[in-house]
């Protein structure tokens, strides 16, 4: 699920890219997942770079009995849980000025296209992905500094969006919990005294 929320935007900003800068190249790539310390960004790229993943409580269901009816029961399960991420997309040029113009457009994009539905982005149907909902975040400077540290690498021009609303819950550990007993047998044993 949060694989198909990352690549949707990605797919979505390099759609947009292309749109914007007359170019048939992709523009918004992952990380080589080898150079993970420190973090390296790809070169002449936005990189979305997923920093947090969060509980988002509001809207958690606490009814535990809200789930599976078997036979006229409720049986109990966990309440879905909603997700919060934390994506930061870092715009990473040999020209900085370019860097700059690539952070731009990022954020006229999800100015404009803050909420990513099936309807407009058809991928999100496979995960049941209901709607997401793209923010900006400002973080201040002290954890701003924090977040770079913590990467281990110095500071590159980005921006935070926070993106809610993914909902999990395994449907089929649900279904598993909700199917009726069968074949269950006693064997009951008399001690020897």
């Amino acid at each position: 699920m949060i694989d198909i929320t990352l690549s949707v935007l990605k797919e979505k900003l390099n759609e947009y890219f292309k749109l914007k800068t007359d170019g048939d190249s992709d523009r918004v790539k992952f990380i080589d997942s080898n150079n993970n310390d420190p973090i390296t960004f790809t070169n002449n790229a936005v990189t979305p770079f997923l920093i947090n993943i969060s509980e988002d409580r509001k809207f958690r269901n606490s009814d535990q009995y809200a789930g599976v009816i078997r036979d006229g029961v409720r049986t109990q399960i966990n309440p879905e849980i909603r997700v919060e991420l934390l994506i930061l997309f870092v715009s990473k040029f040999n020209d900085y000025k370019q860097s700059l113009k690539f952070l731009s457009y990022v954020i006229k994009f999800f100015q404009a296209n803050r909420i990513f539905t099936p309807k407009n982005s058809p991928e999100l149907s496979d995960e049941n992905i209901e709607k997401l909902i793209v923010e900006l975040i400002s973080l201040p400077l002290e954890e701003q500094n924090q977040v770079w540290h913590s990467l281990n690498t110095s500071y590159l021009p980005s921006v935070l969006y926070k993106v809610r609303l993914l909902s999990f819950v395994d449907e089929q550990s649900i279904e598993f919990v909700g199917a009726p007993a069968l074949d269950l047998q006693l064997n009951l044993t008399e001690k020897s005294r």
